[in-house]
């Protein structure tokens, strides 16, 4: 989406975990198969993003 911010989330849905990077307007994912790698991969994001570290994993989607 054009205009949003720098952001970088974690969340898991249908068995996987996707990071989620958003800059300069681009959204991009990363796909991982477990936890600990896609939270290492986006707090390195986040650093590089110069971002807050660590907002907290978003619960799946129901439905």
């Amino acid at each position: 989406m054009e205009g949003e911010l720098n952001d970088v989330r974690v969340k898991y849905a249908l068995g996987q975990w996707m990071v989620r990077i958003a800059e300069d307007g681009v959204v991009t994912r990363q796909i991982f198969q477990s936890k600990p790698l896609a939270e290492e991969f986006a707090e390195v994001e986040r650093i590089r993003l110069e971002l807050p570290s660590e907002p907290p994993v978003e619960p799946a989607e129901s439905g």
